[in-house]
C-alpha cells in the first residue's frame, strides 16, 4: 500500500502544478485585462475608489503631521486635489488647457471621492482609516496595489495622447509624467504657504517622486511606442505595470523608497553643476564688456520678443 501511494505522488503533484498555472494565467488575463481598459478606455471602479479611499486617508495622515485640526468642507474640498485627483487634473490640463478646478465635473470623480471622504472620516469605529493608517494592514496593501495601479495606468495613457498630439514634442511625455506624479505636492505647498510656513514645490527640491515618473516615461515611451513601431505595446504595458505594482506595495510594506538612491544623487550632482557655472559667471573677467548687459537705446535691457 505505501509503495503504491509513493507512485501516485507524481501524479499528484503534477496536476496541482497544473492547477497553479491554470491560477496564475486566469489571474494575468485578468489583471492584463484591468490595465489596458484603465488605460485605454476608462476609469473602472476597482481601480478609482480603492486610490481615492487610501489617497483622504494619506491626506488624514498628512493634516495629523501638520498639527491642523478637522474641518469637514476643507478637507473634503482640499484632499481632492493634495492627495487624490490633482495630480491627474494638472496633467489633463497641459495637454487639454482646462482648468484644474473643472475637474470635479465630472460625476464619478466627486461621487467617489465623497464616498472615499465618508468612508476614511466616519466610518464607525473609524475602522477604515485604523486600517490604513496601520503599516502590512491587508486593506492597506489591497488599496496600495490599485493605488500604483491608477497612477501607473493614467501615467501611459496621458503619454500615449502626448505622443498622438504632439509627435514633434520629444519631451512632453517626461512633462507630463512628472507633473502627474507631483502636482499634488503643489496643492500641499499652497495649503503650507497659506499658514504661514516655510516649504518648497518639487520644481524646487525635485525628489524621487520626479525620478519614479522620467523613468515610467522613457521605459514606456521607448519599449512601448517606439520600438518596432510599438508592435510590443500592450505586453510593455502590462508588464510595467505589474512592476510598478509590485514595487509600490513592497515599498508601502517594508518602508522604502527604490528610487530615492536614484533621484536624491541624481538632483544633487545638477544642483552642484548649477552651482559651479554660476560660480563660473560672476568670476572676474578682463574688461568688463562682457559683464555689462546689452542695453537699448533707450537704457533699457534689450529683449528678443518672439
Amino acid at each position: 500500500l505505501k509503495l503504491h501511494s509513493f507512485k501516485r505522488l507524481p501524479g499528484v503533484a503534477s496536476r496541482a502544478g497544473g492547477i497553479a498555472q491554470a491560477m496564475l494565467a486566469v489571474a494575468w488575463r485578468e489583471i492584463s485585462g484591468l490595465v489596458l481598459r484603465a488605460t485605454d478606455e476608462d476609469y473602472p471602479p476597482l481601480v478609482h475608489f480603492p486610490h481615492a479611499v487610501i489617497s483622504v486617508a494619506r491626506y488624514r495622515e498628512w493634516r495629523a503631521r501638520e498639527g491642523q485640526p478637522d474641518q469637514w468642507l476643507f478637507d473634503l474640498v482640499v484632499s481632492f486635489f493634495s492627495h487624490s485627483q490633482g495630480g491627474g487634473a494638472a496633467s489633463v490640463s497641459l495637454l487639454t488647457g482646462r482648468t484644474p478646478i473643472s475637474y470635479p465635473a465630472r460625476w464619478d470623480y466627486t461621487h467617489f471621492h465623497v464616498a472615499a471622504y465618508v468612508a476614511s472620516y466616519w466610518c464607525p469605529g473609524d475602522l477604515v482609516y485604523r486600517a490604513l493608517a496601520t503599516p502590512r494592514n491587508p486593506l492597506r496593501l489591497f488599496c496600495q496595489a490599485f493605488d500604483a495601479m491608477d497612477g501607473v495606468t493614467t501615467a501611459c495613457g496621458l503619454i500615449d495622447k502626448c505622443l498622438d498630439q504632439h509627435p514633434h514634442n520629444r519631451l512632453l511625455p517626461i512633462m507630463t509624467s512628472i507633473v502627474l506624479y507631483n502636482a499634488g505636492s503643489v496643492f500641499r505647498w499652497m495649503d503650507a504657504r497659506c499658514r504661514g510656513k516655510q516649504a518648497k514645490t518639487f520644481l524646487a527640491e525635485p525628489g524621487s517622486s520626479v525620478a519614479r515618473a522620467a523613468v515610467l516615461a522613457v521605459l514606456y515611451t521607448y519599449f512601448g511606442r517606439v520600438l518596432r513601431g510599438g508592435k510590443f505595446r500592450k505586453k510593455v504595458l502590462v508588464i510595467i505595470s505589474v512592476l510598478e505594482i509590485a514595487l509600490e506595495v513592497l515599498e508601502d510594506a517594508f518602508n522604502f523608497d527604490a528610487f530615492a538612491a536614484l533621484g536624491g544623487p541624481l538632483c544633487k550632482l545638477l544642483a552642484s553643476m548649477q552651482h559651479h557655472r554660476h560660480a563660473l559667471n560672476d568670476a572676474p573677467r578682463g574688461g568688463d564688456a562682457g559683464a555689462k548687459a546689452i542695453a537699448a537705446p533707450d537704457g533699457r535691457r534689450s529683449e528678443k520678443v518672439s
